[in-house]
């Protein structure tokens, strides 16, 4: 048994198709000019979201489901990765169901 979904079975489950509507997942910018290709990016990111193509790396094209734990970017030698857009939920608090968001209270 594989240890991630493939995209194919990715969209086959109904919780997949509606990830922009609940929130938006993350995006790493990889900059193809500085990119050497060493491919330590790949097996650092558990959610597979970077692949290796002509020995450089990008983000997969079909539903990456980057978490911006910023694990590549902290592993790139060549510092050729940022994160551009972190995940953000949309909806949650009124899950919970406890009104409007407010900040964490202090302890």
């Amino acid at each position: 048994m594989p240890e991630y979904l493939r995209w194919k079975d990715r969209i086959k489950i109904e919780s997949f198709n509606k990830l922009g509507e609940d929130f938006v997942l993350g995006v790493v910018d990889i900059d193809q000019d500085t990119c050497s290709g060493c491919g330590l990016c790949v097996p650092a990111c558990m959610p597979r979201s970077i692949e290796m193509v002509n020995k450089k790396a990008r983000m997969v094209k079909d539903l990456p489901l980057c978490m911006d734990c910023g694990d590549c970017v902290a592993i790139c030698p060549e510092k050729s990765i940022k994160v551009t857009r972190f995940v953000e939920l949309k909806r949650a608090f009124r899950f919970l169901d406890r009104g409007k968001p407010e900040p964490p209270r202090r302890f």
